[in-house]
C-alpha cells in the first residue's frame, strides 16, 4: 500500500508559516502604533489623526485575520491510497473510504488549484474539505478513472 500525497507543496506555508509571520511582523507595526505616545502620523504627505491611525491599523489587522481564515487556515492536506482519502490540518489526521466521496469541484486561480471534496457524510473535518492540489493529483485521476468521475473543473468562478 502506498500513500501518495496530491496535496501542494505550499498548503503548509500557506496555513501556519505565512500566517504566523505577518501576524508577528504587523501584530508588533500595530502594537507599536496603539500602545505609541499621541502625536500626528505624516502619511503621503497629509496629517493623520492618532485615533484615526490606531483605528486604521487595528482594521488592518483584523481584516487580515479574517482573510487568513478565509482563505488559507480552512485549507487541509491530502494524501491517498488505493482505498482512502487520508486528510490531515497538521494537528489531527482523518481517513475517508473513496464511497464517502460525493462529488469534487476543482477550482483554477493563476497558479493554485483547490480542489473542494464534498463528503456524502460529515466527518471530523465537516462535510467538505479543501486542499490545494498538486501534479500528483492528475497522475491520481488518470490511474483512478472511478474518481475522476466525481471531478468537475471550473475555471475563475467563486462558490
Amino acid at each position: 500500500m502506498q500513500i501518495l500525497s496530491v496535496s501542494s507543496g505550499w498548503t503548509l506555508f500557506l496555513k501556519l508559516v505565512f500566517p504566523i509571520v505577518w501576524t508577528t511582523f504587523f501584530g508588533t507595526f500595530v502594537g507599536v502604533i496603539l500602545f505609541s505616545e499621541d502625536g500626528a502620523y505624516l502619511i503621503a504627505g497629509g496629517m493623520i489623526t492618532p485615533m484615526l491611525a490606531k483605528a486604521i491599523a487595528l482594521t488592518f489587522l483584523l481584516v487580515g485575520f479574517a482573510l487568513f481564515y478565509w482563505l488559507f487556515m480552512r485549507l487541509k492536506r491530502v494524501d491517498v491510497d488505493n482505498d482512502f482519502l487520508y486528510v490531515t490540518n497538521y494537528f489531527k489526521a482523518r481517513r475517508y473510504p473513496y464511497h464517502n466521496i460525493e462529488k469534487m469541484v476543482e477550482n483554477q486561480y493563476l497558479m493554485f488549484r483547490p480542489v473542494r471534496v464534498y463528503f456524502k457524510e460529515a466527518g471530523t473535518f465537516g462535510k467538505k474539505i479543501t486542499f490545494l492540489s498538486s501534479k500528483e493529483f492528475r497522475g491520481f485521476l488518470d490511474n483512478r478513472s472511478d474518481i475522476a468521475r466525481l471531478v468537475e473543473k471550473r475555471d475563475f468562478v467563486e462558490e
